[in-house]
């Protein structure tokens, strides 16, 4: 407001400073004796102020619509700095929250990596424990996911199959160690325990068959292939497995050893079946030693006394040794042959106890015939 003032008084001033000289020009210029001078002055006056009046008014017009316009521009911009104010304010609330947003996961997440750190650390200490106990193990131990596919292995597998830790682990252990079977014919994998243990769920044994190393030779193990499961989910399976080649070498001797004395020697389990007998005892009894493998002896053999009536087991000597664990001996009972005849025979019946418990029965017998 007080510069459309200032305007106008500049104005005034310019108009009374024109007005001024004016009435210098004219009264040096016209003459008053022959024209008269005061009218002459009025009317430039009258014309000038008419003048000023005219320019005072449109400026004052001019002034007014632009002092209206000033004033809406600066009611625009007092709006528009309001909500300015407002969209500032809002943005420094929402830079502060998320701030303290971006804050508080930037702790869960430092604390989540800590956590993940102290957990990988602890997953590595355990793994370490976890693969020395593999290694101090006297079995080789293998695990396999549901490919197949090796995951871990121990020291002792590493030392029977020839292969190393890393040629075995994310290979196939079908292809490399178990692709033939013991005659030398192709082992297709869908036929494989190993193989079915990851695929129905089951444990899967085997005390008969061979693996293969490196170098293309074959070795005799017995293994056990147990299937790994994440709550009903197969993940894999994890075979326990040992060579079993000093054993067979153990087992022909004895053998040998077994079937060059005089005497028959058979061996029963638990339930009284036979587990193994010699060439003497097949010879006295009659039977191949396939033939009595698995069946009852009491049953095939010792069945009857010898007036034809039925000895039942539970009076046996030779059952009550599996079952109360002492030496029983007889000197005056029979056999009986597969053909049905039956001799006299003397025995003891000596109990195998394994840790704590009776496991079965070792039989030795004479032809108390052939002595007569």
């Amino acid at each position: 407001m007080a510069k459309y003032s200032r305007s106008l008084i500049i104005l005034s001033m310019a108009f009374f400073l024109v007005i001024a000289i004016e009435y210098r020009v004219q009264k040096q210029l016209v003459n008053p004796a022959a024209d008269p001078f005061i009218p002459y002055i009025v009317y430039t006056f009258v014309f000038l102020l008419a003048l000023y009046g005219l320019c005072f008014f449109i400026f004052s017009k001019i002034a007014g619509t632009a002092q209206k316009k000033e004033k809406e521009l600066q009611d625009k911009l007092a709006s528009v700095t309001d909500h300015l104010n407002d969209v500032q304010s809002t943005l420094d609330d929402a830079v502060e929250k998320k701030t303290f947003e971006m804050s508080v996961v930037n702790g869960s997440l430092n604390r989540e990596i800590a956590e993940r750190i102290q957990a990988e650390s602890e997953g590595i200490k355990f793994r370490k424990r976890l693969q020395a106990i593999l290694d101090s193990a006297g079995d080789g131990i293998f695990g396999i996911n549901n490919h197949g596919i090796v995951t871990f292995v121990n020291r002792k597998a590493v030392e029977l199959l020839g292969w190393s830790r890393d040629e075995l682990v994310g290979k196939s252990h079908h292809d490399l160690v178990h692709h033939t079977r013991k005659t030398g014919a192709e082992f297709p994998v869908e036929e494989c325990p190993i193989y079915m243990a990851y695929k129905d769920g089951h444990i899967h044994s085997e005390s008969d068959d061979v693996f293969w190393r490196k170098n293309g030779g074959s070795f005799p193990v017995e293994y056990v292939s147990t299937p790994c499961l994440d709550g009903e989910k197969k993940t894999g399976a994890v075979v326990i497995f040992k060579d079993i080649t000093k054993a067979r070498k153990l087992q022909k001797q004895m053998e040998l050893i077994l079937n060059s004395a005089g005497e028959g020697v058979f061996g029963l389990d638990d339930k009284g079946n036979v587990t193994f007998m010699n060439r003497a005892a097949s010879i006295m009894l009659g039977w191949e030693q396939e033939e009595l493998i698995g069946k009852s002896h009491h049953e095939l053999v010792h069945h009857s006394h010898s007036d034809g009536s039925i000895y039942k087991e539970e009076e046996c000597p030779i059952y009550m040794a599996c079952r109360d664990g002492q030496v029983h001996f007889k000197s005056d009972d029979v056999f009986w042959t597969k053909n049905g005849n039956s001799f006299s025979v003397e025995y003891s019946s000596t109990p195998i106890v394994e840790g704590k418990k009776i496991t079965g029965a070792v039989v030795m017998f004479r032809d108390l015939n052939a002595f007569s």
